[in-house]
């Protein structure tokens, strides 16, 4: 996990969103009357993909030929309840992408994001280590489930519900990526921690979210209309013949979207993604030349060991190395903004709770605007690429380099 630093305005947002986990947003029964199913689910997920294929979006110009795996791995979150299914994406059998569709309607615009060429996680490796440390810590508990969850996205893990001796129930997590332990507090300043997605895209209201999933739905049935109107199976392979067919459809609606090639890496330390992140940039700018590593960076910038970096150093390095000044975004993170930065040559760090990562362009589509990041998670990875709807979306700010 990364220790950022995350600045007063940003820890306060994040403590707020990590004490509504305590809270439940809506009864079992509200629960069970707007879950989706997998079967939809999928549908959203292959509609999704048949759009940006269709539509010609960047990122997507070999994907010709793939396929959606109708059996997706279901992701809860900490809270227990299921946040995602994540479908794979398969092209000659091969994995090139995953798609995550919400697996609860009160959650909003059913897509949340769509990822190139992932790096595959242990499943079984971190739900048995989950269990083992929840029996050695807890050898007279009561394991009650173990599950897949999103303990602070992007991040994937197991988490074992243990009810000790007394009655009282603990939470027992391990990284999915890297097998290592992940304490069950808070995220603060200069610690890591878990928090709630589900909480989080909550804010948006229950009535609103509704509205936007109705949306999604209509868009879907809109595709899947079109696709039969045309004798297209789009829970088959989309094949070059199929896509011709659609791409002049009414129901492909057009993608406007501004895109920077910026080579991605993976951080080589669970608080490293600040210097992976400059480190994408100094690449970028050729700037310096070659680009420092991971470990000049941080230690340029003081790092500590085992701490992550925070906004001041961001804005120390871009004004010391690269003699720019940056402009440090908390809370006003308008898409419109997005699309200056990067219509002028501009990728910009995007922050969400104890976690950076590297935005290097848009898309925009049927009255919906995705990111498209750069992040240097997980460890030890070449980090991955992926397009994340900003509805509801993760991020707590941006620094801008101008």
């Amino acid at each position: 996990m990364n220790h950022n630093k995350i600045g007063v305005g940003i820890l306060v947002l994040t403590t707020l969103l990590v004490g509504m986990v305590l809270i439940p947003a809506v009864s079992a029964q509200e629960e069970k009357d707007y879950s989706v199913t997998a079967e939809e689910a999928f549908k959203h997920a292959s509609a999704n993909m048949i759009s940006f294929i269709a539509a010609d979006a960047p990122g997507f110009e070999n994907w010709t030929g793939a396929s959606v795996d109708p059996k997706p791995v279901e992701l809860y979150d900490i809270n227990g309840q299921k946040l995602f299914y994540q479908f794979s994406v398969y092209k000659e059998k091969k994995l090139i992408g995953t798609i995550d569709i919400y697996a609860n309607k009160t959650l909003g615009h059913s897509f949340n994001d769509i990822t190139f060429d992932p790096e595959p996680y242990k499943v079984a490796e971190a739900m048995k280590k989950s269990k083992e440390i929840a029996k050695k810590n807890y050898p007279t508990g009561e394991i009650k489930s173990t599950k897949m969850v999103v303990y602070s996205y992007p991040k994937i893990g197991a988490m074992t519900a243990v009810k000790d001796k007394s009655g009282v129930e603990h939470r027992i997590f391990v990284d999915a990526y890297t097998l290592d332990e992940v304490q069950d507090k808070p995220v603060t300043e200069t610690e890591p921690g878990v928090w709630s997605m589900y909480e989080m895209k909550l804010k948006s209201g229950v009535e609103e979210n509704l509205k936007e999933w109705e949306k999604s739905s209509q868009f879907t049935e809109s595709i899947e209309q079109a696709a039969t109107n045309k004798g297209v199976n789009i829970n088959a392979a989309v094949t070059e013949e199929n896509i011709e067919k659609l791409s002049g459809d009414a129901a492909i609606k057009s993608i406007t979207s501004g895109d920077i090639y910026v080579p991605h890496l993976g951080q080589e330390t669970e608080y490293y993604c600040v210097p992976t992140s400059i480190r994408m940039l100094c690449m970028y700018f050729n700037d310096p030349n070659p680009a420092p590593s991971q470990t000049s960076i941080y230690n340029y910038l003081d790092g500590v060991p085992d701490d992550g970096l925070s906004y001041d150093d961001i804005e120390e390095w871009v004004e010391d190395k690269w003699d720019k000044t940056p402009t440090v975004r908390t809370s006003a993170l308008y898409n419109i903004d997005a699309v200056t930065e990067i219509d002028n040559g501009r990728p910009f760090f995007s922050m969400i709770s104890g976690h950076c990562r590297l935005c290097r362009g848009y898309l925009y589509q049927d009255g919906y605007f995705h990111l498209h990041i750069n992040d240097p998670w997980p460890v030890g990875s070449s980090g991955q690429v992926r397009y994340e709807c900003t509805y509801g979306g993760p991020e707590v700010g941006r620094v801008y380099v101008r």
